[in-house]
Protein backbone atom coordinates (compact mmCIF):
# COMPACT_ATOMS: atom_id res chain seq x y z
CA UNK A 1 0.00 0.00 0.00
CA UNK A 2 1.29 3.44 -0.94
CA UNK A 3 -0.26 6.85 -0.19
CA UNK A 4 0.61 10.00 -2.14
CA UNK A 5 -0.93 13.47 -2.57
CA UNK A 6 -3.36 13.92 -5.46
CA UNK A 7 -1.10 16.30 -7.40
CA UNK A 8 1.88 13.93 -7.18
CA UNK A 9 -0.29 11.01 -8.29
CA UNK A 10 -1.39 12.89 -11.40
CA UNK A 11 2.20 13.91 -12.20
CA UNK A 12 3.47 10.33 -12.09
CA UNK A 13 0.57 7.99 -12.79
CA UNK A 14 -1.74 9.41 -15.41
CA UNK A 15 -4.53 11.73 -16.34
CA UNK A 16 -7.48 13.16 -14.45
CA UNK A 17 -9.79 11.10 -16.68
CA UNK A 18 -8.01 7.82 -15.86
CA UNK A 19 -8.09 8.57 -12.12
CA UNK A 20 -11.76 9.54 -12.31
CA UNK A 21 -12.60 6.24 -14.02
CA UNK A 22 -10.67 4.28 -11.37
CA UNK A 23 -12.51 6.09 -8.55
CA UNK A 24 -15.93 5.99 -10.21
CA UNK A 25 -16.37 9.77 -10.44
CA UNK A 26 -16.45 12.30 -13.29
CA UNK A 27 -13.25 13.90 -14.56
CA UNK A 28 -14.70 17.28 -13.59
CA UNK A 29 -14.74 16.16 -9.94
CA UNK A 30 -10.99 15.45 -10.10
CA UNK A 31 -10.40 18.82 -11.77
CA UNK A 32 -12.32 20.57 -9.01
CA UNK A 33 -10.29 18.75 -6.35
CA UNK A 34 -7.04 19.86 -7.98
CA UNK A 35 -8.10 23.50 -8.46
CA UNK A 36 -9.45 23.87 -4.93
CA UNK A 37 -6.19 22.82 -3.29
CA UNK A 38 -7.96 20.35 -1.01
CA UNK A 39 -5.78 17.94 0.97
CA UNK A 40 -6.57 14.72 -0.89
CA UNK A 41 -4.41 11.62 -0.75
CA UNK A 42 -4.52 8.71 -3.16
CA UNK A 43 -3.91 5.23 -1.78
CA UNK A 44 -2.63 2.61 -4.19
CA UNK A 45 -3.17 -0.90 -2.81
CA UNK A 46 -0.93 -3.85 -3.65
CA UNK A 47 -3.76 -5.47 -5.64
CA UNK A 48 -4.00 -2.36 -7.87
CA UNK A 49 -7.11 -0.77 -6.32
CA UNK A 50 -7.09 3.00 -5.90
CA UNK A 51 -8.84 4.97 -3.16
CA UNK A 52 -8.98 8.71 -2.46
CA UNK A 53 -9.35 10.29 0.97
CA UNK A 54 -9.57 13.91 2.04
CA UNK A 55 -7.83 15.07 5.19
CA UNK A 56 -9.58 17.92 6.94
CA UNK A 57 -10.00 19.25 10.46
CA UNK A 58 -12.88 18.39 12.73
CA UNK A 59 -15.15 20.28 12.74
CA UNK A 60 -14.64 20.97 9.05
CA UNK A 61 -16.67 24.15 9.09
CA UNK A 62 -15.81 26.92 11.52
CA UNK A 63 -18.44 27.85 14.06
CA UNK A 64 -20.20 31.14 13.57
CA UNK A 65 -19.14 33.65 16.17
CA UNK A 66 -21.78 35.18 18.40
CA UNK A 67 -22.39 38.75 17.40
Amino acid sequence: MKTIPLSKYLEKHGTQAALAAALGVNQSAISQMVRSGRSIEITIFTDGRIEANELRPIPARPKKSAA
